[in-house]
């Protein structure tokens, strides 16, 4: 009898994280709390480079989006990883033809 990958020992290579939950559009959770569980930088999508990947719960439902706001993106950087999880609403402010999304 063939023995499972997981019986073999194996560990795998590649040690980047998953959120394994829903993603859903940041425009899903604006304007309601939420909290930041943890993100990833840098995430290539089809969008583009350098988006991240932001895992949340709401509710006491967990979730996924992914963002290229700069002022989110910058906040995130500055935040010590001991004080994730943190509380917040994301707010969309209307800025010429664009839109700039950030935590309050």
């Amino acid at each position: 009898m063939a023995k499972r990958f997981s019986e073999l020992g194996i560990k795998q290579q590649d040690d980047r994280k998953i959120f394994n939950c829903q993603q859903v559009s940041i425009t899903d959770v604006l304007n309601s709390e939420i909290e930041v569980i943890d993100f990833i930088p840098g995430m290539k999508t089809q969008h583009g480079e350098g988006r991240y990947l932001i895992k949340f719960t709401q509710d006491g439902t967990e979730g996924k989006f992914f963002t290229n706001s700069s002022a989110i993106k910058s906040v995130l950087d500055q935040i010590p990883k001991e004080e994730f999880p943190f509380i917040t609403t994301i707010r969309c402010t209307k800025c010429g033809n664009g839109k700039i999304y950030q935590f309050t």
